[in-house]
């Protein structure tokens, strides 16, 4: 079992990285709620404004475009293996947790992850709504 000195600066740690996600998908979804753009949009204001600060020719614009779209595929695939791996970690958090509690803690601990899942599975519809 693990110290508690251990599970106290892990359990931190989680913590500030949720807190860190939290804040940062606030911000992208103000953001993008002010822009109300789609993707697509997103990318054309950022290919505007390399037009408007770089001067581009047309040529030059289009292999913008080009570049762009193969990165934010590359991107995208990076966050998803992020995302698969901050759940492994989630998860052997929560297991390592509910070891070094009793089982009264457990039940209450359970419902806390009940929670908390819900509420990120109700904003990852959320969001999959808005970017339809």
């Amino acid at each position: 079992m693990p110290n508690r000195s251990k599970l106290w600066a892990v359990s931190l740690l989680l913590t500030a990285f949720v807190f860190g996600a939290v804040v940062g998908g606030a911000t992208i979804a103000v953001a993008d709620r002010s822009d109300r753009g789609d993707r697509a949009s997103r990318r054309t204001s950022y290919i505007d404004r390399l037009q408007s600060e770089l001067d581009l020719t047309a040529e030059q614009r289009a292999d913008m475009e080009q570049l762009i779209q193969r990165r934010n595929e590359a991107v995208h695939m990076v966050w998803e293996e992020s995302q698969r791996r901050y759940e492994e970690v989630r998860k052997e958090l929560r297991a390592e947790i509910t070891e070094a509690l009793d089982e009264g803690q457990r039940t209450t601990y359970q419902q806390m992850i009940y929670r908390s899942d819900s509420i990120r599975a109700a904003r990852r519809r959320h969001r999959n709504h808005d970017n339809k």
